[in-house]
């Protein structure tokens, strides 16, 4: 069954700060058929976010590729011509009253180019998050796969595939008491990983207050 990650991420956001964003999915940006993924809208512009979060803007379109694409130059002129867009149906004041973000598990080396859509500016601000602008929008690139694993990034980290994956399940299932909202998705996202790391740790699903059956269904009885 292919599993489709944009609602997944979509729902994960709403569970982990609905309470201070607006999530909307699908965002039209005119007469054309063009949508961007998500827009993401603080409720109080003055609340502090937790990193990364605390990088969006007041207004932020998100593009996201799913766990099996990359991140590339024309991705990231799309997310431009979005922003373009959208101002231009907002009548915003400014580019920078708009945010852009880019998320991916894997980038393409040149995903900025001179000669194309270009993040000038540019710094790494942490593992993994590179700030810059393009075209006038405050811009982040953010590799989902280098994400430090904190809670406060888990709604990101659970749509990411590459080298955290191991240390992301680890950490659930040694916290599963303290984030059991997220357990679920384990058995969902990341079924591999979590039979490895249960046989490692010589735990059940039970013990996570997984249901064992729901378990045996999606990896079977061996």
């Amino acid at each position: 069954m292919a599993l489709y990650w944009h609602p997944c991420l979509a729902e994960l956001l709403r569970q982990g700060y609905g309470d201070r964003l607006v999530i909307e999915e699908k965002v039209s940006l005119g007469d054309m058929p063009l949508r961007a993924d998500l827009l993401l809208i603080r409720r109080d512009p003055d609340l502090a976010l937790p990193f990364p979060f605390s990088l969006l803007g007041e207004r932020t379109l998100v593009e996201y590729k799913s766990p099996d694409d990359t991140a590339s130059q024309k991705d990231l002129a799309q997310l431009e011509i979005y922003g373009l867009l959208y101002v231009q149906r907002q009548a915003l004041k400014s580019r920078e009253d708009l945010t852009l973000w880019l998320l991916a598990s894997h980038f393409q080396t040149q995903v900025s180019h001179a000669s194309g859509a270009y993040l000038s500016n540019m710094q790494e601000i942490d593992t993994g998050v590179r700030l810059g602008t393009v075209d006038g929008f405050p811009t982040c690139l953010i590799d989902l796969s280098r994400l430090p694993v904190l809670p406060e990034a888990l709604p990101l980290l659970m749509v990411a595939k590459g080298s955290q994956e191991r240390a992301l399940v680890t950490f659930l299932v040694d916290h599963f008491q303290e984030y059991p909202e997220y357990i679920r998705w384990l058995q969902e996202l990341y079924v591999q990983q979590l039979r490895e790391v249960l046989q490692m740790k010589k735990l059940t699903a039970e013990q996570i207050g997984l249901d064992y059956h729901a378990l045996l269904d999606l990896i079977g009885v061996e």
